[in-house]
């Protein structure tokens, strides 16, 4: 499948945005030709809007310790749920774009042969050099799998940084076994949150953030591809409190994602160490309102299905879709 360019001239500009970390803006527009919510201009050199502090400090931590014992408590439930609905021991399992090797190593931990991918050396050293997991480097196109190779592929939190995700996703649907399971993750654009805060909400994360997705999109994507949905989440214990709280403080006018910086390590931080008084008074003062508030807010949200992330799996069909 081609892929779209998405020309400026054929887009509907729906608002701008401000990139917390490198001070630039872009904006956010609704392509005319393939009907994808974008971030334009896409940057020629994505790599140098990832910090150094971006995946984490030397021994790989980007959060307090008990939010990382959380995450990985919630890796581990997660692959557990995708090898149940597959049914299959010593799965074959693909994550693309790995990072840290977390989720990765979550498989690999009951017993699947794993593989992992990154765009960079840099961003998958933790994975390679600490956890010893097996991570290649490069785009999936160019890594060129072989087709109906493997039992899962997982792409968590990941669609989002490609600009046209329709050939990643064409892709992962090739290289995935007949009956095989595509376990995807996005930042749900079409949520209350991001509605409500807009250029001001924590997940859309511009310029890193290249496409934006709904239910309703991020399925209609599947099925071109031949992928059925199985399954659809928007609960995500690890993002979601958080994420409300960081919306509601930038859109209430504070430092953009100030809460997030603060909390991360020391030599994980993506932001310059500029102290902002007032930011630091905003979020002193309403974090821990907002913090009691997100939790039956946030709940109720994904009850209903408008939580602000989406998680679906996907099975492959046995026969290849109808090209259009």
């Amino acid at each position: 499948m081609q892929s779209c360019n998405h020309s400026t001239e054929g887009a509907e500009t729906l608002f701008p945005a401000y990139d917390y970390i490198s001070g630039e803006t872009f904006e956010i527009v609704r392509c005319r030709q393939c009907a994808q919510v974008v971030t334009l201009p896409v940057p020629a050199d994505i790599g140098r809007y990832y910090p150094a502090g971006y995946y984490g400090d030397k021994k790989g931590r980007r959060f307090p310790a008990v939010m990382e014992w959380l995450q990985e408590k919630l890796y581990r439930w997660r692959s557990g749920q995708v090898l149940r609905r597959l049914n299959k021991k010593n799965a074959k399992v693909l994550d693309v774009g790995c990072g840290r090797g977390l989720l990765l190593r979550a498989f690999q931990q009951q017993g699947c042969d794993v593989t992992g991918t990154e765009f960079s050396d840099g961003a998958c050293r933790f994975a390679r050099e600490v956890l010893q997991l097996p991570v290649c480097v490069g785009l999936l196109p160019e890594l060129k799998f072989p087709e109906n190779n493997f039992d899962v592929v997982v792409m968590w939190h990941v669609l989002e940084h490609v600009s046209d995700p329709r050939p990643m996703v064409a892709e992962v649907a090739r290289i995935l076994r007949p009956g095989g399971l595509f376990l995807v993750a996005v930042p749900n654009f079409g949520s209350p949150e991001a509605r409500l805060t807009k250029s001001g909400w924590f997940h859309l994360d511009i310029p890193r953030h290249l496409s934006h997705h709904t239910r309703e999109s991020l399925s209609e994507i599947l099925n071109q591809a031949g992928l059925k949905p199985t399954w659809v989440s928007s609960l995500a214990p690890e993002y979601d409190n958080f994420s409300f709280v960081q919306s509601l403080l930038n859109w209430l006018g504070a430092r953009p994602n100030y809460l997030y910086n603060l909390l991360r390590g020391q030599s994980a931080k993506v932001i310059d160490g500029k102290k902002s008084y007032g930011s630091i008074i905003a979020t002193v003062l309403l974090a821990p309102v907002l913090g009691a508030v997100s939790v039956p807010v946030t709940l109720l949200l994904a009850v209903l299905g408008q939580g602000a992330t989406l998680t679906l799996t996907a099975a492959k069909k046995s026969s290849p879709p109808e090209l259009p």
